[in-house]
């Protein structure tokens, strides 16, 4: 068969896709866990401090330069296979993006 444009997408999205389906079931909970427990605790603490006198958007800003401090040290001083801590650290990182955005979305901001 020919190497066509299309044959190298679908391959691309082969190779892509094969890894979450090949994974085993612990490691792929452990991420929707990780992923999912970003955005209950940033959802819940975001919604603690709307209650309060505080500036919500200077504490958000820290929370995500935190998450991105700590992922980033981490890939820095380690370039080697990614882990499953990395990868878990990286999904409560997204979680956590998701909910600031979802909750700004939903202020109006």
């Amino acid at each position: 068969m020919q190497k066509t444009k299309f044959t190298e997408l679908v391959d691309l999205l082969v190779n892509s896709i094969n890894p979450i389906v090949t994974d085993s079931w612990s490691k792929r909970s452990i991420l929707i866990l990780s992923l999912l427990s970003g955005f209950y605790f940033t959802n819940s603490f975001l919604s603690f401090l709307l209650d309060k006198a505080v500036n919500t958007i200077f504490i958000a800003v820290l929370v995500l330069f935190i998450m991105e401090i700590s992922i980033r040290t981490y890939l820095i001083t380690y370039r080697s296979k990614f882990s499953i801590i990395i990868m878990a650290v990286n999904n409560l990182r997204i979680g956590s993006t998701y909910a600031l955005i979802l909750e700004a979305f939903k202020l109006g901001s």
